[in-house]
């Protein structure tokens, strides 16, 4: 595999001599040409039919293939909305399980005139509300953490549902804006 004589390394142009198989600095494998050129596939007019258990669609060209896009601490922002979540989730429950908690929440709904035979109904949907709302919103944000970290499609639309959710109180409109982007949008395939 070697070849005659000082080379550079195609990869990072380090200087290789003729007995080095590898690059010194980069580790990639040296250069050699093909023994023999392999002739190129004729390109076909049509596309066949799909048949059972194949793809519809044709596998997409490397050329194609979107650049690397770098999110920057986006995804570490779900993260960190997910925690929030659990916390908040973990705080409302243990709330409602304290009796002390229980008893404040009776009194005011008391207060509020709310009647003694509903309380219980009422606390119920305050729970399901409060936990199940803080849960799925947790949810929502770790999924858009780990789809992003990971560029899937997804995760992507997680984070979109999220950022439109957000953008109700103008906190997500600029995350939005970046999410929406042609680059972003080509790097999780959307596009």
């Amino acid at each position: 595999m070697a070849t005659e004589g000082p080379a550079y390394c195609i990869h990072c142009g380090a200087r290789l001599e003729a007995v080095h198989r590898f690059c010194w600095n980069c580790g990639a494998e040296r250069w050699t040409p093909d023994p023999e050129p392999v002739p190129a596939a004729p390109p076909e007019a049509e596309h066949a039919p799909p048949t059972p258990g194949t793809s519809v669609f044709p596998p997409r060209p490397a050329s194609t293939v979107a650049p690397a896009t770098s999110l920057g601490l986006l995804p570490w922002f779900y993260a960190a909305g997910a925690v929030l979540f659990l916390v908040e989730a973990t705080q409302v429950l243990a709330y409602l399980l304290s009796p002390g908690g229980r008893s404040q929440l009776t009194a005011e709904l008391s207060r509020q005139g709310i009647a003694a035979s509903v309380q219980g109904e009422v606390l119920a949907g305050y729970a399901v509300f409060l936990v199940g709302g803080s849960l799925l919103a947790a949810a929502l944000h770790g999924a858009a953490f780990y789809g992003l970290r990971r560029f899937r499609r997804w995760g992507w639309i997680a984070a979109v549902v999220v950022a439109s959710l957000w953008s109700l109180v103008i906190v997500g409109i600029p995350v939005l804006v970046r999410l929406v982007s042609r680059p972003v949008r080509q790097a999780f395939g959307v596009d």
